[in-house]
């Protein structure tokens, strides 16, 4: 598995597609006229307003958008955060590549849950308080983590042999 997320093909794809997930979003919630999406939202009262304030078109757009680009994103960045943590930081790489390896399950769990919310069963809702917050720390940390491993593989270029 780490040959394969530590490729440049992985890594270049990877991110290409984390990109024009990013866009399609955008795209899409402007498309339905989302005012707020459940993606960041943990506080039980405030999701279930969020989503009795959505009109029938917007949670069927929102259990779509859900459906189709959001199980992918996890995939997207969390192959981009962890190829670029395992090939820059070497034998830290692991370590450093774990907040990725968090977020993407704690994303597809949040993402189910979000499926069941938008269809009018909040049964789970408990569920989606804990591990929002979880997947949006592990995101930001794995964020973070790409972008100094990005930041070392520049200085090492610029650098060059020893």
């Amino acid at each position: 598995m780490r040959g394969f997320l530590t490729d440049g093909r992985t890594i270049i794809w990877s991110g290409l597609a984390f990109l024009a997930l990013t866009i399609g979003f955008g795209i899409w919630i402007q498309s339905i006229n989302l005012q707020m999406i459940l993606d960041e939202l943990s506080n039980a009262d405030q999701i279930r307003r969020v989503v009795a304030e959505m009109s029938a078109e917007q949670r069927a757009g929102h259990w779509w958008m859900t459906l189709v680009l959001d199980y992918a994103y996890p995939l997207a960045y969390g192959c981009f955060f962890a190829g670029l943590a395992l090939r820059n930081f070497d034998k830290a790489g692991f370590w450093i590549a774990v907040p990725a390896f968090v977020s993407i399950p704690a994303d597809m769990i949040e993402n189910t849950i979000q499926l069941f919310i938008l269809s009018g069963d909040d049964a789970l809702i408990w569920v989606k308080t804990i591990i929002t917050p979880i997947k949006l720390v592990s995101f930001v940390l794995a964020g973070i983590n790409a972008l100094l491993g990005m930041g070392l593989a520049v200085y090492r270029r610029l650098a060059g042999p020893d």
